[in-house]
């Protein structure tokens, strides 16, 4: 892990692009969560779960050809929240997190856009300056 500062901790993994991972990113990022103050059992952590492996399997599944590798960057904030966000090199943006969908996909997105705001947090999308994005979620640690 790498700590920035004692009040903001940052910890980046990189994951190949294989749907084999997402359970470990699943569990490296509930392990750090609880590590840093949220709650082991209850909704919120049942959340970061389901957040963590629609995340990872969008980005495996969608920009995985394109993407050598997922980047995983969970941070904590100054307000006391956990940011987690995802990096893939394919400069699609998903719809749900930006707009309504009413296609026949996207609905995991739209649940955890859903779920994240019903826990206090937010979603969004940072696109960069390689052509790809990293999708960001921010949860409450309690």
């Amino acid at each position: 892990m790498t700590v920035l500062n004692d009040a903001h901790p940052v910890c980046r993994f990189d994951l190949p692009p294989h749907e084999a991972e997402v359970s470990a990113a699943r569990r490296k990022v509930v392990a750090i969560a609880v590590e840093w103050g949220m709650p082991a059992h209850g909704d919120l952590v049942d959340t970061l779960r389901l957040v963590v492996s629609e995340l990872v399997t969008n980005a495996v599944r969608h920009a995985g050809v394109l993407t050598p590798a997922i980047v995983v960057t969970v941070r904590g904030t100054a307000q006391g929240a956990l940011e987690v966000g995802v990096h893939d090199r394919h400069p699609f943006c998903p719809k749900a997190l930006v707009e309504t969908v009413d296609d026949d996909s996207g609905r995991g997105l739209l649940i955890v856009k859903t779920l994240v705001a019903e826990a206090g947090g937010y979603a969004g999308i940072q696109p960069d300056a390689t052509g790809g994005k990293t999708v960001w979620v921010c949860l409450p640690l309690r």
